[in-house]
Formats: structure tokens, C-alpha cells, sequence
């Protein structure tokens, strides 16, 4: 296994690396994710905005905020949205995984936001599913 794994927009214009560990990978179903993605789910990954490295592309990186102290990075060229961060974790960063290059350190380990699931997107797999981003299960 590596120590690290690099990402990339969809154009390759930002460039970014995660050193690992992370500290978990799941799928959002909220509102939010899958308007900015287009998508039934959003798998992402956490860890400390330390190991973090934005490698190209500082200037086609923009974010945008959402909600007070909700902000997504994407690229500027393609739209790839890249990342999330909340100032209620400001030492924290949230990567998607489907923009990495390589394997990540683990698997998903559990769908989250799952009440917000589109209705005609079953559950398909028999990973725990949570309230929000809580330890309610449903």
C-alpha cells in the first residue's frame, strides 16, 4: 500500500495529493451533494487539511460557498468539484474519491444523509446507513 494518492479535476488543470491515513470514506446522499455533482451519491473521504496538498493549479481552484461556513472547491476550467470544507472542522478537508487516480486507504465504510437518498435509488448494498452525518441508524 502507498502512503499517499494523488487526484485530479476532470481536465487536470488542479492537481492534489492525500497522504495517508484518512479517517473514513462514505457515501453522501444529501441534497447538496447531489446537486453540485449531478449524482444519486457522493463518495468522499476525510482528513486532517495537513495532508492535504494542493500539487497544481492555485489559480483554477475556486470554492464556493453554499451556506455560511459550507465551502466546495472546484475547478475552474471543468467544473470538477474536488473538495468541501466546513468551518465547524477547520482543520479538517473532504475529498472525493472518484477524482482519485489510485486506490484509497480503505473502502467505503457506510452511507450517510441516507433520509435525503433520491426514492428511486434502492439501497443496494448492505453498508450501515445513518441519519445525517450522525450515529443514528436507519
Amino acid at each position: 500500500m502507498n502512503d499517499s494518492v494523488r487526484g485530479r479535476c476532470y481536465c487536470g488543470s488542479v492537481r492534489f495529493e492525500l497522504i495517508f491515513p484518512t479517517e473514513f470514506c462514505s457515501h453522501c446522499h444529501c441534497e447538496d451533494c447531489r446537486r453540485s455533482h449531478g449524482a444519486p451519491f457522493v463518495t468522499w473521504t476525510g482528513l486532517p487539511s495537513k495532508q492535504f496538498k494542493l500539487l497544481e493549479g492555485d489559480g483554477k481552484l475556486k470554492k464556493y460557498e453554499s451556506h455560511p461556513g459550507v465551502r466546495w472547491g472546484f475547478c475552474t476550467d471543468c467544473g470538477t468539484s474536488l473538495l468541501c470544507e466546513y468551518d465547524v472542522t477547520p482543520d479538517k478537508i473532504y475529498a472525493t474519491v472518484a477524482n482519485l487516480d489510485g486506490p484509497l486507504d480503505r473502502s467505503p465504510d457506510s452511507h450517510v444523509s441516507f433520509e435525503e437518498h433520491p426514492r428511486w435509488m434502492q439501497g443496494s448494498d448492505s453498508l450501515p446507513k445513518y441519519r445525517g452525518k450522525t450515529e443514528e441508524r436507519i
